[in-house]
């Protein structure tokens, strides 16, 4: 019997072409010719369709339109063909033995190569019809197997891909906790150096209601003096003892209230340094206001003598109570309050010969639709449109280097609009000064 169940066909093979490579593939089965009991020999070899005369009519076949053909493999071109053949697989290194004999190749084209009958001369109609659905049946068999291996390596590559991204995402979260780390740093030494700023500020504000407890309580030794000579007198004249008592009292009553104005100051200045809660209190907006106003000023009042401002607040009267974190909104107010300052101070400096310019701040409350609205007005230096657009940003500051860090803004942005679901806008005119609103919601969502 031979191949494919057809007597008259020797030599069954498959050829499987790599164009990009020029490399053909071909797995072949031949009938046994040589009566040593064997039906079938057979191996697979890598070949070079273009090194032979029948390689090149074969590889002229698959290039074209045709669906099959047969080639004639006679003389030297038969010969070359067999021990070509024969340097690659070691199954046909002596197989014929010295007589080559003549054989015709059929084939049938398929979409990656072709297969192949050798047989002593043409086929029958038959045996094309056999050959035919023989190269179907492979080329859908190959397909799917192409596919499975497609299959698989993206399988493969996925896996790859999920560990890769799940380094990268490993990679990521650590980056982000460091990010995290590093803005809870850079957000501290923002806030120390506010604090830094409003240390004169602060000693100012204390030295007041210092001053008064001095004062009061030498007028109170004063008093008790006289009280103890008053009572070593006979007659006592009571209704000097009562005179004098109660100028004790008062003085003990304004010592007291000055010592807790300076305790608050204190508090306020504590409060400001620490890490916020995040805890909303009830908060008077005008007196925070008018504390951050009168500390900006004093601070930058110590550090330049020469800085002079004309400032005021307008609060808003019957203005409500809301509930916000007051360090926070504190750190705000300071950060506007204090850029306005500089600003006004920027612009005396540049044009020091202008005698008619009068350095004002003005910060001012009012209640527009259920929110309440801090605006921070100054006729400074104002700003141009590309700096407005990009005020917020992080990082970013006009401020020579070493007087700012750039974050002031940006974090009065995220308390404002994130941490207290209210609004900040700008207006500014260069040249002429700028507004910052910071709208606050009276009832917090």
């Amino acid at each position: 019997m031979g191949l494919l169940g057809v007597e008259e066909l020797e030599t069954s093979s498959i050829y499987i072409h790599n164009e990009g490579a020029g490399e053909t593939e071909c797995w072949y089965a031949i009938k046994d010719i040589r009566g040593n009991g064997i039906n079938l020999v057979s191996d697979h070899m890598k070949i070079h369709l273009k090194d032979t005369w029948v390689g090149s009519k074969m590889l002229a076949f698959q290039h074209s339109k045709k669906k099959q053909t047969s080639i004639l493999m006679q003389g030297q071109h038969r010969k070359d063909w067999i021990n070509y053949c024969a340097q690659h697989s070691r199954v046909l290194q002596g197989y014929y033995g010295d007589e080559i004999p003549e054989r015709t190749y059929h084939l049938v084209k398929f979409s990656h190569g072709f297969i192949g009958v050798a047989s002593p001369g043409d086929i029958s109609n038959e045996c094309w019809n056999l050959l035919q659905r023989a190269t179907s049946a492979f080329s859908l068999a190959y397909t799917r197997f192409n596919d499975l291996k497609l299959a698989e390596a993206q399988a493969v590559q996925a896996h790859l891909d999920l560990i890769q991204i799940q380094t990268e995402k490993k990679r990521a979260e650590d980056t982000l906790i460091e990010l995290r780390a590093t803005q809870a740093q850079l957000i501290q030494k923002e806030k120390l150096a506010s604090l830094g700023e409003l240390t004169a500020g602060i000693a100012h504000e204390i030295q007041n209601p210092l001053n008064f407890v001095n004062n009061f309580s030498e007028l109170s030794v004063d008093l008790a003096q006289e009280l103890n000579e008053e009572l070593d007198k006979e007659p006592i004249d009571k209704v000097f003892v009562k005179e004098l008592m109660g100028d004790l009292t008062q003085n003990q009553q304004k010592i007291n209230l000055h010592g807790k104005r300076a305790s608050s100051i204190v508090k306020g200045m504590l409060e400001h340094s620490r890490q916020s809660t995040g805890e909303r209190e009830l908060t008077d907006i005008n007196q925070l206001a008018d504390e951050y106003l009168r500390l900006s000023y004093h601070g930058l009042r110590a550090k330049d003598s020469s800085f002079n401002c004309d400032y005021a607040l307008i609060g808003a009267r019957d203005l409500p109570k809301i509930e916000v974190v007051p360090q926070e909104i504190g750190r705000v107010l300071l950060n506007l309050i204090n850029n306005a300052f500089y600003a006004v101070n920027a612009r005396r400096a540049q044009n020091a010969a202008d005698v008619n310019y009068s350095p004002k701040v003005v910060v001012s409350t009012q209640v527009i639709d259920n929110q309440v609205v801090i605006q921070v007005k100054d006729n400074g230096i104002g700003m141009s449109k590309e700096v407005q657009a990009k005020i917020f940003q992080p990082f970013f500051t006009t401020k020579p280097t070493g007087e700012g860090t750039g974050l002031g803004l940006s974090l009065a942005y995220d308390i404002v609009t994130k941490g207290h679901g209210g609004t900040i806008e700008l207006e500014s005119v260069e040249g002429e000064g700028t507004k910052f609103r910071v709208g606050l919601p009276i009832k917090q969502q």
